[in-house]
Formats: structure tokens, C-alpha cells, sequence
């Protein structure tokens, strides 16, 4: 048995090193569009949250002196929290975006390899049932 085994070895040390590099290359794929994206999204919640505080001020401002002043800040945040309430929900329900996965590459390789040896062990070169 190890002598049938033994040429077999440096072939599959070759498939998972032709592994390692596919998956790398869809690891540097995936982390210049994840950077790319957090970056845009972390530029858009900084603007947003400068906005949103200059709009609170202005509210705050002109209902200091006045019977509402209470009231204003207890709807800032109630607003506040459905607010993220809102953004949060969806995005924990959400599984993936656009039917996009991670390593695609990886995933095509390995069912091409999987379907091969299916094909070697129901003994031909026909496609499975």
C-alpha cells in the first residue's frame, strides 16, 4: 500500500500548495473590497454623525429657554435609538449581500475536485447520478 501511495504524495503536496495560492489570492481580493467599502462607509458615518450633531445643537438651541427643553432631548433620543434600531435590524438579518461568498475561487476548485473523484470512485469518466 505505501508503495502505491508514495508518487501519489508529491502531486497532492502540489494541489494544496495550487490551494493556498488560489485562497490567497481571494483573501487579497476579499480585504481590498471589504477596505475599500469600510472605508467610503467610515467617510459617510463621519459626515452623517457631524451633521446629526450640529442638527441636535440647532434643535437644543431653540428650545433651552423654553417649556420644550425636556421634551426635545427625550425625542433626540428616542430618535437616536430608533434610528439604530433601524440600521442594526436588517443588517443582522441580512446573510449575503448581493449573493456574493467569500472565496469564490477556492469554492469553484474545490466542487471541480470533488466532482472528479466522485466520478473516480463510482468507476468512470460519466458524470454522477
Amino acid at each position: 500500500m505505501p508503495s502505491l501511495l508514495a508518487p501519489l504524495v508529491p502531486a497532492i503536496l502540489r494541489h494544496l500548495r495550487a490551494y493556498a495560492e488560489v485562497a490567497g489570492a481571494d483573501a487579497r481580493d476579499a480585504a481590498t473590497v471589504v477596505a475599500r467599502r469600510l472605508f467610503v462607509l467610515l467617510l459617510a458615518a463621519a459626515g452623517a454623525l457631524v451633521a446629526l450633531l450640529m442638527f441636535c445643537a440647532w434643535l437644543l438651541a431653540l428650545t433651552w429657554d423654553g417649556p420644550w427643553r425636556a421634551w426635545t432631548a427625550a425625542g433626540l433620543a428616542l430618535a437616536f435609538a430608533a434610528g439604530s434600531a433601524a440600521l442594526a435590524i436588517p443588517m443582522l438579518r441580512r446573510r449575503s449581500s448581493q449573493g456574493t461568498t467569500l472565496f469564490p475561487r477556492v469554492r469553484h476548485e474545490w466542487n471541480q475536485d470533488r466532482d472528479l473523484i466522485e466520478r473516480a470512485l463510482n468507476g468512470g469518466d460519466h458524470a454522477p447520478h
